[in-house]
């Protein structure tokens, strides 16, 4: 097997992101500010790699379903059919999300919480419904994938989180956690919407009816604009109450996410070609990637 297409399919550089920010959380937010856990270190590895695992199974079984439309959009980047037999993707995509879902299933298990069994099959389901009917949706496909990439963040809260211990500082944290899934999730679905633009040639050929051809592309750059906006809303809540606190954090986010954020909004409202959008989209995974790490100045400060 060719590694670094292997790598290229399951999208390793978005499941890095994930590692990433799962683990600042659990060895330095957690501990800094004393937050009371379910898991061990071991459970919390197994958690980890079961998200990891169902994320790139949701990648490949994509890349399979789409393949029509990648052949028109961006035929030089396919690899389904190319580097990897539909077989062997298929067989691929079986074998990973399956150990991702006994990984999950046997730690809902051992901690004796069967009931997030059901959190793992849905998140799977969802990713493998979504490559097969709601991508086409206009939307409904984007906000399953945001809501996806949020809960990747939210789970740490659902699973490892003790939500029967209630102090001041894990308040906080509890609530920062949702503040970061909430911006994970309006930043990727302004990314869903910019890559629903670049994709309408193929999209529109295989009678698909995604945003950019319901309502047109101009519109669709006005309600990413839009969503931006939201977003620069968002931090300037946030901003406002940590400023008093952390006050290098908070000039931090104005400088990082908000000001860059804020261009980006404008940007989009005059942008003509695809090379534009695929500059901002990349802008986007930046200030993803910053605003995250924002949280470590938080823990540092704390």
């Amino acid at each position: 097997m060719n590694l670094v297409a292997f790598l290229k399919l399951i999208r390793w550089k978005n499941l890095l992101l994930i590692l990433y920010l799962q683990f600042i959380l659990k060895l330095l937010v957690f501990p800094s500010f004393k937050v009371a856990t379910n898991l061990s270190f071991f459970q919390f590895i197994i958690l980890s790699s079961s998200v990891l695992l169902i994320t790139a199974a949701g990648y490949i079984i994509n890349d399979i379903l789409d393949l029509k439309t990648d052949l028109i959009n961006k035929p030089e980047k396919v690899l389904v059919s190319k580097q990897f037999s539909i077989e062997k993707s298929k067989q691929l995509y079986l074998w990973i999300n399956s150990i991702g879902l006994v990984l999950g299933i046997g730690l809902s298990l051992q901690i004796e919480k069967p009931p997030y069994s059901f959190v793992f099959i849905s998140a799977s389901l969802l990713l493998y419904y979504y490559s097969k009917k709601f991508k086409t949706m206009p939307l409904i496909g984007n906000f399953i994938v945001s809501v996806l990439i949020a809960f990747s963040i939210l789970i740490i809260y659902v699973i490892d989180i003790d939500s029967s211990i209630q102090t001041s500082a894990q308040e906080f944290v509890e609530k920062l956690i949702f503040g970061l899934a909430l911006f994970a999730f309006l930043l990727n679905l302004i990314r869903e919407l910019i890559k629903d633009i670049e994709d309408t040639k193929g999209d529109y050929g295989l009678n698909m009816n995604t945003l950019p051809i319901l309502i047109g592309k101009k519109r669709t750059q006005i309600t990413a604009s839009f969503i931006c906006a939201l977003s620069v809303g968002l931090l300037a809540l946030i901003i406002i109450s940590i400023a008093s606190i952390y006050k290098f954090t908070a000039i931090y986010l104005i400088i990082f996410t908000v000001l860059p954020l804020t261009y980006i909004g404008i940007k989009l409202r005059s942008i003509n070609s695809l090379k534009g959008l695929k500059k901002v989209s990349l802008f986007l995974k930046i200030i993803m990637f910053l605003g995250l790490n924002s949280i470590i100045l938080i823990s540092l400060n704390s």
